[in-house]
């Protein structure tokens, strides 16, 4: 015959403690987005550069893509941006024109470039949705 099982009977781990603080490694270190690298961007388009027009209250900059995820993107860009510098970016990545606004979130020159991060802020979803699609391909590329 076969014994019931009482799942009520078993105690709740609510109370229960552990001695250590578990602290999941992320594949991304800090980062809170997968990123796609201008070395992996000539694999999936067959361009060799994708440039990036970033537009301030007084000027209009065009730069080279350095990297991007959904939630950003690293561009090489003629002149070193203020922090928290409000922008409106656009560029063609592939078929897809990507039009957003943006915010500098740290600029920095380095051997006479200036490397440039920018957040998105308020991308929309099908551009959003198209930048992660790419990682996912990229993945399946390699995986081929």
């Amino acid at each position: 015959m076969e014994e019931i099982i009482k799942w009520d009977d078993l105690p709740a781990l609510e109370s229960l403690d552990v001695d250590w603080d578990f602290k999941p490694i992320s594949p991304l270190g800090k980062r809170a987005f997968v990123r796609i690298t201008k070395e992996e961007i000539p694999i999936m388009f067959a361009v060799d550069n994708v440039f990036v027009q970033v537009a301030t209250f007084t000027e209009i900059y065009t730069g080279q893509l350095l990297d991007i995820s959904k939630g950003g993107l690293s561009v090489n860009l003629p002149v070193l941006l203020e922090e928290n510098c409000p922008l409106r970016v656009r560029f063609l990545l592939g078929p897809v024109k990507i039009v957003s606004k943006a915010i500098v979130r740290h600029s920095r020159n380095m051997e006479n470039q200036h490397i440039t991060g920018i957040e998105f802020i308020d991308l929309d979803s099908e551009s959003a949705g198209y930048i992660n699609g790419l990682y996912a391909s990229l993945i399946l590329h390699h995986s081929l």
